[in-house]
């Protein structure tokens, strides 16, 4: 005879597994009823293969192909401080097959160069913001400061002595370090490089005193002692530097440069679409794999919406665009 107990713990079992085969057939079906199911849709990315951006493109497609049932794939079109691969995005159809992952260039770039033959701001239609992260100021150990005061107070002692490395003229670690000259009213000299492993090479080698970068691109030199931080821009500690104070913490609140990650898509897409690949987006930033890698990269998962999205945009181009103006800074 059957122990009743037993009966009604299978007869659970079997609800429970049934319940779970029906929202997993739900979810199947949900997706594939999307507007984007079956699709291949691609994100261009604006940089080279191999670069933060290029890598947390293909992260995010992987896990927003997920959501919305379809190929996504990473296209890289590089070149032009970024430019190339936002006006692929302008000129393409606006039917939610093409999107951008967009950075700080777009704000930068209407300043920076004298024509574009896009305009970030009507041209593109942003879907969500994905990501962010702040940037590291680190100086050569043979420096004397310490702290960000002590290195201002040298700069000031020694003007037009000190100099600072940067990717390239117009470059997020580039605006960065201008920021923070005009911030703080010193003289330093600007030497530019053509990418971040050359200019780091030279902040280690001592042939220049300081560079504003990415935490992943140096934080193993931070902690082998090769660079010394002294602050980071954002507004709290990296969790993976919290030896590091922020620059407000440091005394220069002034300085506060965030690099961020969003996706847009061409102007004119049906709000339907916008609404479908935000909440897609949202979903996909959620997923513990993903975030998971994106923490590996020093990098912070950070939803936002398309009118979150929109404003940061244009609040930033005319941030920058003043910096840019009274830096006098011209591309190479």
């Amino acid at each position: 005879m059957s122990n009743p107990v037993t009966v009604m713990a299978r007869r659970r079992a079997l609800r429970a597994a049934g319940a779970a085969l029906i929202g997993a057939a739900s979810h199947r079906a949900a997706v594939a009823q999307a507007p984007q199911s079956g699709r291949v849709i691609r994100i261009v990315v604006p940089y080279a293969t191999g670069g933060g951006t290029d890598i947390l493109g293909r992260h995010l497609a992987e896990a927003l192909g997920a959501e919305l049932g379809s190929s996504v794939i990473v296209e890289n079109r590089a070149g032009g401080s970024a430019n190339i691969g936002a006006m692929t995005v302008a000129k393409a159809p606006a039917d939610g097959a093409t999107l951008l992952l967009g950075d700080l260039a777009l704000a930068v770039n209407p300043s920076l160069f004298k024509r574009l033959s896009y305009d970030p701001v009507a041209d593109l239609q942003p879907i969500a913001t994905v990501a962010t992260a702040p940037l590291v100021l680190v100086v050569n150990p043979s420096t004397p400061a310490r702290t960000l005061a002590e290195l201002v107070a040298l700069a000031k002692a020694k003007p037009g002595t000190l100099t600072y490395a940067s990717a390239g003229n117009g470059n997020p670690p580039h605006i960065a370090a201008e920021l923070f000259r005009t911030t703080t009213g010193i003289d330093v000299v600007h030497v530019p490089y053509k990418g971040v492993g050359p200019a780091l090479n030279d902040v280690i080698g001592g042939q220049v005193t300081m560079l504003f970068t990415g935490i992943s691109s140096t934080r193993q030199h931070i902690e082998s002692g090769r660079v010394r931080a002294l602050a980071v821009t954002g507004a709290r500690r990296a969790s993976t530097l919290p030896a590091v104070p922020t620059t407000a913490e440091a005394g220069f609140p002034g300085v506060d440069v965030t690099s961020w990650w969003g996706l847009f898509a061409p102007a004119g897409l049906p709000p339907e679409m916008v609404t479908d690949l935000s909440r897609a987006a949202e979903k996909a930033l959620a997923q513990a794999a993903l975030r998971q890698r994106l923490d590996a990269l020093n990098i912070d998962a950070a939803y936002a919406g398309p009118e979150a999205l929109k404003n940061r945009l244009q609040s930033e181009t005319a941030r920058w665009g003043k910096v840019i103006r009274a830096a006098g800074i011209m591309p190479e």
